[in-house]
C-alpha cells in the first residue's frame, strides 16, 4: 500500500505535542497495510518540545528558519509516498486522517483540511486571523484558478510524487508554497473540527503579508 509520513513543525509546543501525537491513527493505517513515520521538526524550542518528542519514540529533527524550513527538511528526510502536515499545537484533530488518505488513493494530489465548513471552537480563531485567512484564499484563488476555501489549514495531505519542484520560502510561507506548486493537479478538501490552540500563537498579522508576497512571486515564477 506504500508508506505514510507525517511531519509535525514545532517551535515551543511541549504542552501539545504529545496530544497531536497520541492522536495519530498509526495502528488504524498499519492495519490497512501501510508502513507509517512520524517526524517532528523543530525549531530551537526552549521549553522541552524536542525532549518529549523523543521520549514518544518519532524522530526529532532540528532545523532553524520557520515552519517552511521545517517542513522542507521533514519532506528531505522523509520516505513516505503519501505526506500529511499537521501543526503541533494540539489545534487539528487527527479524526480525518483516514478519510484524508482514502482521497488521495482515489485520485487526489492534496487533500485540505477545510476549517471553514467544519466546527472552529470558540476562541480558536481570531477574528483578524479567520479574514485575513478568507483575503489570502481568495487571491489564491484568483491568482492560480482554483477553488480551495481554506488556503492556511495547518492540516493537509499530499502525494509526494506530485510534488513538482522545490519549496524556497521561509517563515509561514509555506502554505502559499504549496499552493503554487500543486495549483495544477486536484486538489480537494473535506471539513475538520479546529480547536484552540495550546499555548501561544506565534503567527503575527505580518506573516499574513509575507504569504501574500510569496503568492505573486510564486506566480511570477510560473
Amino acid at each position: 500500500m506504500g508508506k505514510v509520513s507525517f511531519i509535525i513543525p514545532t517551535l515551543n509546543e511541549v504542552e501539545g505535542i504529545i496530544q497531536v501525537l497520541e492522536s495519530i491513527p498509526e495502528e488504524e493505517l498499519m492495519s490497512r497495510g501501510y508502513e507509517v513515520e512520524t517526524m517532528v521538526v523543530d525549531g530551537g524550542s526552549s521549553d522541552g518540545t524536542r525532549d518529549a518528542a523523543k521520549e514518544f519514540g518519532v524522530d526529532v529533527y532540528y532545523e532553524k528558519g520557520g515552519k517552511t524550513s521545517a517542513v522542507r527538511r521533514g519532506l528531505n528526510e522523509c520516505q513516505g509516498d503519501f505526506v500529511f502536515l499537521i501543526d503541533g499545537d494540539g489545534s487539528y484533530p487527527c479524526n480525518k486522517i483516514l478519510e484524508m488518505q482514502e482521497r488521495l488513493e482515489n485520485g487526489n494530489s492534496m487533500v485540505l483540511g477545510n476549517r471553514f465548513s467544519g466546527d472552529v471552537a470558540e476562541g480558536a480563531m481570531s477574528r483578524t486571523n479567520r479574514i485575513g485567512n478568507k483575503v489570502l484564499t481568495s487571491m489564491a484563488n484568483r491568482l492560480y484558478g482554483t477553488d480551495v476555501s481554506d488556503l492556511c489549514t495547518g492540516l493537509r495531505g499530499i502525494i509526494v510524487d506530485h510534488l513538482e519542484g522545490s519549496i524556497s520560502g521561509k517563515g509561514f510561507e509555506i502554505e502559499a508554497e504549496l499552493h503554487a506548486l500543486m495549483c495544477d493537479k486536484n486538489i480537494c478538501e473535506i471539513p475538520i473540527s479546529y480547536n484552540k490552540r495550546i499555548g501561544e500563537s506565534k503567527l503575527r498579522v505580518w506573516d499574513g503579508l509575507k504569504i501574500a508576497k510569496r503568492l505573486f512571486l510564486d506566480k511570477f515564477k510560473k
